[in-house]
């Protein structure tokens, strides 16, 4: 069929399709790629740890007049092979400095007793009075550590009492326990005849 001359209207529709696809291309592109980075960024999210409570620290205080007594475990949750490590800390409340008297072998010490079992180990230090001295910004601590009521002669070492104060470090047998720590003092110069005591306890619970 003869072409008119100055008549170029199918190649316009020509191009003005392939423009049209390219578009097309163009935008489907666009919407492919926006998916991938949104994805590679969604992965490259790392995912939440959530820590159990047991393995987290806890603290326990008690306060009385000037005196503060904090003690904390790294954990709730031990094992019966593990030492069981914490600190307690008496401290002043207020800024005026305060003189006490206290046992000789320190003012904080420790009691461990089996909930809902029959083993207790109570805390108790020496029968000795010393002077002892509070002032604000400054703390008396001490590392769990144990001081008993000591074991007949005759025990089998099974026995309880011989088995944990004859440990070097202190381990507890499977089940759950409270450690409470204690601040006894005596406020003024030794000896007195007024006695404070503090208690901060912690329950554990120790598996084999």
């Amino acid at each position: 069929m003869p072409t008119l001359a100055g008549d170029d209207s199918v190649p316009r529709r020509a191009v003005g399709f392939a423009s049209g696809l390219r578009k097309v291309a163009r935008r489907v592109f666009g919407a492919a790629l926006a998916v991938v980075v949104a994805g590679c960024a969604a992965s490259a999210t790392p995912p939440s740890t959530v820590v159990p409570a047991s393995l987290t620290p806890t603290r326990a205080t008690d306060s009385e007049e000037q005196y503060q007594l904090a003690f904390e475990l790294p954990r709730t949750d031990w094992r019966t092979s593990e030492a069981i490590t914490g600190m307690a800390t008496l401290s002043l409340v207020g800024s005026d400095p305060i003189d006490f008297g206290s046992s000789g072998s320190g003012p904080i010490m420790f009691a461990f007793d089996e909930i809902g079992g029959s083993r207790h180990v109570a805390g108790t230090g020496t029968p000795d009075c010393r002077s002892y001295r509070l002032e604000a910004g400054q703390t008396i601590t001490s590392p769990i550590k144990k001081w008993g009521m000591g074991y007949g002669g005759d025990a089998q070492p099974s026995d309880f009492d011989r088995w944990f104060e004859t440990d070097p470090t202190v381990h507890l047998p499977a089940g759950e326990w409270t450690i409470t720590a204690t601040a006894i003092v005596w406020p003024g110069v030794c000896p007195t005849a007024g006695t404070v005591t503090l208690r901060a306890a912690v329950s554990v619970h120790v598996g084999d």
